[in-house]
């Protein structure tokens, strides 16, 4: 099916408007939406899939279908592309780190809060529901301060933006929000594994880990043994075997340079990690792979087991 990028028909750079925002409809063949260009090196994107159909896609390929009417937020990657199928409509919004700064600073909830964004999140949505609305609402809202900025443009899609991150955190699964407890211990084993996902390519320490969550290292131990079977220093380690199986499974860069995307000195030490945890050298996984020609059935099973 032919694609064309979308360009964003009108962008804003006025103070007062700190967010792109678009609607999107497709027609009879499939769009693409790719990177807006706001000129920031870390860039969000949040979109609203009224109906239809759109495949987010990463640099490798890798693919997450979403139905409408759903909504998304995405930290945005280079390589990163949104595939509109036919009759696909909505509205999408960019924004980049220093607006999600303010929109997070000196709230209460902050913590929570970027815990979510730094990871994909989606949330369904149906029709006539409360929230479904609310959120329909924040995404016209600002598309209409985008569009056409007034005084004080800026606070009010700040704060809409807000909005919409405070119901997508209420609609993750339980263990992300919850007060008492049990669900406070649920709480940080999540924000764990979320800030593993956005940072194990750069090896921090459990350490590390900790004092981003505000614990002990003995306390990230307890939280990870009970909640996931396995000390947090293992858990990390198998995020970045996950990562590698995937690269290996699924793409044609050579050692040297997968192990230079998942934050490796050099091959020789990616090999080194590989086969100590794998039982097989990095090369050999690979080879198997080929002869068995099942890279999917890798894809599939790596990602489910973790963690």
């Amino acid at each position: 099916m032919p694609h064309r990028t979308l360009a964003p028909s009108s962008p804003v750079p006025r103070p007062e408007a700190p967010v792109r925002a678009e609607r999107f409809k497709a027609a009879l063949q499939t769009r693409v939406l790719g990177r807006a260009g706001l000129g920031d090196t870390e860039n969000f994107r949040a979109l609203i899939v009224e109906k239809g159909e759109v495949v987010l896609r990463d640099a490798d390929e890798r693919a997450v279908h979403l139905s409408g009417p759903v909504m998304g937020w995405i930290p945005w990657r280079d390589g990163m592309r949104l595939e509109l199928g036919a009759g696909a409509q909505g509205t999408h919004l960019l924004l980049g780190a220093p607006t999600l700064e303010r929109v997070l600073q000196r709230r209460p909830e902050t913590s929570q809060l970027r815990f979510l964004v730094e990871r994909s999140s989606f949330m369904r949505l149906s029709a006539g529901n409360g929230t479904g609305d609310a959120v329909a609402a924040c995404f016209t809202g600002i598309l209409a301060e985008t569009l056409r900025p007034g005084p004080m443009s800026g606070a009010v899609v700040e704060s809409l933006l807000h909005i919409l991150l405070v119901h997508l955190h209420r609609n993750q699964p339980a263990g992300l929000g919850e007060g008492v407890q049990s669900g406070a211990f649920k709480a940080l084993a999540g924000q764990f594994t979320a800030l593993i996902e956005s940072h194990f390519r750069k090896h921090w320490t459990v350490s590390r880990y900790a004092r981003e969550l505000g614990i002990s290292r003995d306390r990230l131990n307890d939280i990870s043994i009970k909640a996931y079977g396995r000390p947090p220093a293992r858990l990390i380690r198998e995020r970045v075997l996950i990562e590698a199986r995937l690269y290996l499974a699924n793409s044609s860069l050579a050692l040297g340079e997968i192990a230079g995307v998942l934050g490796f000195a050099g091959a020789p030490q990616f090999s080194r990690f590989f086969k100590a945890l794998q039982g097989q050298s990095a090369a050999r996984f690979r080879v198997n792979l080929s002869q068995a020609s099942q890279p999917a059935t890798t894809r599939q099973s790596t990602l489910s087991s973790w963690p």
